[in-house]
Parts: C-alpha cells; structure tokens; sequence
C-alpha cells in the first residue's frame, strides 16, 4: 500500500529478520527450489537443442575441472550438480541478506523478483559465462538477451523471494 508524504510516494517497509532456523530453512529450500527450476530450465533448454541432460551437468563442472581428468562420468555429473548448486546457494545467500538489510526487498517482493532476475541474469550471461570460456560471445539477438534473463527472472529469483518471503518473521 502506498502512502502519500510531502508529495512522495514510498512503501512504508521494516526490515526482515530471520530466525536461525528460518535463515537456515530458506538458505536450504530457496537453493534446492530454485537449483532444480534452473537446472530443470537448462535441461529443457538442452533438449530443444538436441543435447541430452548430462552434457549440461558435464559443462557445468567442466567450469571448474577438465572432464578428461575424471575416469568415471558419474563423478563428473556429481561435480556438475555440486557447482550448480554451490552457485545458486551464493545467489540465495546475498537475496536474504539484501532481505534483512533493505526493507524494500521483502515488503514488495515482485519488484525485487525482476530486479534481482535482471541483475542475476546479467552476471551470469554476460560477466560470468565470459569470464570462464572467453571463446562464446553471448549472443546479441533479442531472444539471446531475453531468454536467459528471463529463465533468471522465473525460475532463480521467483523462488528465492518466495521462499525468502514465507521464511520471515511475522511480528
């Protein structure tokens, strides 16, 4: 609800806190909520492409090791499935800490859902991904900008904000 103050409108918002358990329970669910929707996500996104779902593990993992030094491919989907996670535990992490810090995060939850998907989806599509294999340009067409903020926006901050939201405490 929006009030009116000296011709401002704002939010009237208090900071979220967490119980440790709660802190815990949504570092927890809001990783394996949103790790299994990105993941779910890319192995779709694999499949149109004809791939099957364990080369987007195995690319995964060859971000941190190179998968001609792994002789068992179970271990490699494993590492995969590790990375992935772990990468999506940081995201879920900073989302509740922004949470407890800004007010405005948890009191209007679908705005900090499209920002946050934004700012997640640039990071990785145009810092990150760069980063680690400097030879894939990420493309410039409007479905290569689009999809993958997107799929940021839907399938990794959605989650995060939802769970981050039911984990608060209601005082």
């Amino acid at each position: 609800m929006a009030t009116a103050t000296r011709n401002s409108w704002y939010i009237p918002a208090k900071p979220t806190t967490y119980s440790v358990v709660g802190f815990i329970a949504a570092l927890i669910g809001g990783t394996l909520l949103a790790g299994i929707a990105d993941l779910a996500g890319q192995i779709g996104i694999a499949h149109l492409a004809g791939s099957t779902p364990e080369s987007v593990l195995r690319a995964i993992a060859s971000a941190v090791i190179d998968p001609a030094t792994i002789a068992d491919p179970q271990q490699l989907l494993i590492i995969g499935a590790a990375v992935h996670f772990g990468i999506i535990a940081v995201m879920v992490l900073v989302y509740l800490i922004a949470a407890a810090r800004i007010p405005l995060v948890n009191s209007t939850p679908e705005i900090s859902i499209f920002g946050y998907g934004l700012i997640l989806g640039f990071i990785m599509i145009w810092i990150v991904l760069p980063l680690r294999w400097p030879d894939r340009v990420p493309g410039t067409t409007p479905v290569d900008i689009i999809g993958p903020l997107l799929r940021h926006i839907f399938l990794v901050a959605a989650p995060i904000a939802m769970v981050a939201k039911l984990a608060a405490r209601r005082d």
